[in-house]
């Protein structure tokens, strides 16, 4: 009984692999189509995403459709299409900043910048109420303790 669920696991086993082995390579090329025609801008001035051109006689939208149906079709990735794209239309083309290395850079570095700033006011605060300045004794002027006390007087509110 025991060989017997072993042999029914190995064969489910098999069948599995067979199973996404077969369909691994299979990729639906209009749901890629789909995605990529939204992660792009049409190039007639629309500011539309290629996909949803709806512009009558848009002079752009069917060519640069054709190009990345061809792409798709030629195989393709979609790193290469994007910068097929970007080196044929400009950076504009690309409808969401794509991330770079200096991308990363510029999103890291503005919060650090501003959290080394909060930490460097809050380290010189720090120093300022650490540092004591030691009271002038009292001058031995004659009147000087009248005329202290005239003037506490007269700014008490």
């Amino acid at each position: 009984m025991k060989s017997r669920n072993v042999l029914v696991r190995a064969s489910q086993l098999v069948l599995l692999c067979i199973l996404i082995a077969v369909t691994a390579g299979a990729t639906d090329s209009s749901a890629r189509f789909y995605k990529d025609s939204h992660e792009l801008m049409c190039g007639c001035g629309c500011n539309q995403l290629l996909g949803e051109c709806n512009h009558v006689g848009c002079p752009s939208s069917p060519g640069m459709l054709a190009e990345l149906s061809a792409a798709i079709a030629r195989g393709d990735s979609d790193d290469a299409i994007l910068h097929q794209f970007q080196g044929e239309y400009g950076p504009v083309i690309i409808a969401s900043p794509r991330f770079t290395r200096f991308n990363h850079l510029a999103w890291i570095m503005p919060p650090l910048v501003l959290f080394l700033g909060i930490a460097g006011v809050l380290l010189l605060v720090r120093n300022w109420k650490l540092h004591t300045v030691p009271t002038p004794p009292e001058p031995s002027t004659p009147g000087f303790a009248a005329t202290r006390d005239r003037i506490r007087r007269e700014t008490q509110i």
